[in-house]
């Protein structure tokens, strides 16, 4: 890696516009049942596409109940106020630091990922390529009243580090952008504008799950990375190293606990804690038992055996249409496997029932150790979080901002107008 690169990794830009990578950043993670934020303090700066958790130390983190969340939209605007700014509080508190600047992460409602073929017409991508490309693709999000989040090769990690040096092999490439509802966005700055805090970045949920749950090798061999969240379920696909379908479901593990309060009568937490203390999705010698818990219109106890089929239906549910969003987009489970992460991989027996449907290898996984934050399944986005601030991007994500080219050169014209053509 060159000087020049090293050197133009660390600036900011509009898709990275912290001003350093050794500095301290704060990390929050919203969800529909918690707020969860990190302070991070990258001690020991790296350059380029490594990663690794060697250089992150968490030096304050919180965990707080949340409210204002549904399905991955912002309902309540006050309510998601008061757990960032209680979240945020806690890890300042722990971390002795005042925050101003947060990165945010989240599994939102209207994340998608979108791919399109770039023809460059030579053998070389260099800088301006990348520059057209990414003002393209920010034209095009604002035509469609969305934000540009992150924007991928499809030749993987090595493609993009021969792009940057301006001897990539290929004429063209696929290129895929994530964005999001500018709607939402707007929503986020003002929930965290009236905490005082300023949003820098927004990281697709399912992003950040896959990064602190999978290793750069199992990404380029392709794996599904499934975050089963409380209200919605994020899903990233991966091929080389780069997520070619990325998305947000709106169902999650209250959809399960609200199908078992309506069936027995009983309220919502109380289905909860009967699902998390003796749910399972498959039946074992015990299931004929009669469950501690009365059928709140007969007064009958529950069995074990009807609590099973409930989840067991309504997952099978949620897994088959994550597996017919693939099929739509064109992809399957790919021989990698899949990877469930988040609260609901925790249920007895999930992991069995996606080998099942998907007929692949599944494995469940939570997020790896960081320096001061020892995180389970459901902090996974916010490890990735921690992850994706420590490397700057992500592995095969273009690093630069998608500005418009400052000269206009007949070459960047004709590969932007290409682009802006092909994305209507």
């Amino acid at each position: 890696m060159t000087d020049e690169r090293r050197q133009a990794s660390r600036g900011p830009s509009r898709l990275w516009p912290f001003k350093g990578r050794d500095d301290i950043i704060t990390v929050v993670d919203l969800g529909a049942q918690k707020v969860a934020c990190a302070v991070v303090l990258l001690s020991s700066p790296r350059f380029g596409f490594d990663v690794g958790s060697r250089n992150i130390r968490v030096i304050g983190s919180s965990v707080v109940r949340s409210s204002g969340i549904t399905g991955g939209r912002i309902a309540n605007l006050a309510a998601i106020e008061t757990s960032i700014r209680r979240a945020v509080g806690q890890a300042e508190t722990q971390a002795g630091v005042t925050v101003e600047d947060v990165l945010v992460t989240g599994q939102f409602a209207g994340l998608i990922a979108e791919v399109f073929e770039a023809k460059l017409g030579h053998a070389g991508l260099g800088r301006e390529d990348v520059e057209a490309i990414s003002a393209a693709a920010d034209e095009h999000c604002a035509r469609t009243q969305r934000k540009l989040l992150h924007l991928f090769t499809s030749s993987g990690e090595a493609g993009a580090e021969a792009a940057l040096a301006g001897h990539a092999p290929w004429a063209e490439t696929d290129v895929i952008a994530i964005s999001m509802p500018i709607r939402v966005q707007r929503q986020l700055e003002t929930s965290f504008g009236k905490s005082l805090l300023n949003v820098r970045s927004v990281l697709a949920g399912p992003l950040a799950s896959a990064m602190s749950v999978t290793n750069a090798l199992e990404r380029m061999s392709g794996v599904l990375v499934i975050d089963m969240g409380a209200q919605a379920t994020g899903v990233a696909l991966f091929h080389h190293g780069v997520p070619m379908v990325l998305e947000c479901l709106n169902f999650g593990g209250q959809t399960v606990s609200e199908e078992i309060a309506q069936a027995f009568s009983l309220r919502k937490f109380e289905a909860e804690r009967l699902k998390v203390r003796y749910g399972s999705v498959y039946d074992n010698l015990q299931a004929d038992i009669d469950l501690p818990v009365q059928n709140g219109d007969t007064g009958e106890p529950v069995s074990k055996f009807s609590l099973n089929r409930i989840i067991r239906s309504r997952a099978s549910e949620h897994l088959k249409a994550v597996n017919e969003r693939l099929k739509g987009a064109g992809y399957s489970v790919p021989n990698g496997g899949a990877v469930l992460t988040g609260g609901g991989s925790l249920l007895p027996g999930i992991r069995e029932l996606a080998s099942h449907l998907f007929a692949a290898e599944v494995r469940t996984a939570r997020p790896m150790t960081l320096n001061g934050l020892n995180a389970g399944n459901v902090l996974s986005a916010l490890v990735g979080g921690c992850l994706y601030a420590s490397r700057h991007q992500s592995a095969g994500e273009m690093p630069y901002a998608p500005e418009l080219p400052s000269q206009d050169s007949s070459y960047a014209s004709r590969i932007g107008q290409w682009l802006r053509t092909s994305f209507l």
